[in-house]
């Protein structure tokens, strides 16, 4: 058995005659924090569908801790610890930053009419150390300010802090971040990338798919760089930043 958390061999993934993933081999560690970069149309976001559940991959494998997930509903992954945002914030908007919270962190148990209505004591408590949890979070990620409001009032870059917030209030083992600083203003940007390492810190693995090269550089222990859809350079930041493959991808070649 691999000692990867994630593992992926020979998977593929195709739109009509477009090859959007077709990767041989590709694992991650427990405790890592990874950037996927490449340029457009590299296959990124694919890649995270696919491991995510959210796509259906035409052949290959994904193994999450060992166990073979491929083609598991998104949820029955996420029951096994990954969870994942979006490029695309999805938050519920007619509800407060506190009631999106409450929902991603809650479990369903009042399964009938006369639970959800006559509380036992244990619930009481249960939902009192639900919302303790989720003003914590809320203070670490300086939204607990705007617990009352609306998600729909919120700007770009806070709606993706509450889309993080939502994806850790259940403690995931892992974290994948689809361009978590798309859209965002620069101080609020380096605010995320201060909260994205101090979840890492805290031993959440994390694999972040983003464009802000500087920001992966950054922040980043290993960065895997995929183009057109295939793996082209895994490695530490100083070593991508002179691939000579990862160069040609991004600028083209010297005779192009």
């Amino acid at each position: 058995m691999s000692n990867s958390l994630i593992e992926v061999n020979n998977l593929k993934k195709t739109f009509g005659g477009l090859t959007a993933v077709d990767i041989k081999q590709l694992g991650f560690n427990k405790g890592q924090l990874t950037s996927i970069i490449g340029p457009n149309g590299a296959g990124k976001t694919t890649f995270f569908d696919l491991i995510s559940g959210f796509q259906n991959s035409d052949s290959g494998d994904i193994h999450l801790k060992n166990k073979d997930i491929s083609n598991f509903q998104p949820y029955k992954i996420a029951r096994m610890g990954m969870v994942r945002t979006f490029q695309l914030t999805k938050v519920f908007d007619r509800m407060t930053v506190l009631e999106n919270l409450l929902f991603s962190g809650s479990e369903i148990s009042n399964d009938s009419l006369f639970k959800s209505v006559i509380k036992s004591k244990s619930q009481k408590k249960y939902e009192e150390n639900l919302k303790d949890k989720a003003k914590n979070i809320m203070e670490d990620l300086n939204i607990l300010h705007m617990a009352d409001s609306y998600a729909r009032e919120l700007s770009g870059g806070q709606k993706k802090l509450l889309e993080l917030a939502r994806s850790i209030i259940n403690e995931p083992e892992i974290l994948l971040l689809d361009e978590p600083l798309a859209g965002v203003n620069p101080k609020l940007a380096e605010e995320i990338l201060s909260l994205i390492k101090k979840l890492s810190n805290e031993g959440i693995t994390i694999l972040m798919v983003e464009h802000n090269i500087e920001a992966v550089m950054k922040i980043s222990e290993r960065i895997v760089v995929l183009a057109e859809g295939s793996l082209i350079a895994d490695g530490n930041p100083n070593e991508i930043r002179t691939d000579r493959n990862v160069i040609e991808a991004y600028l083209g070649k010297d005779n192009d």
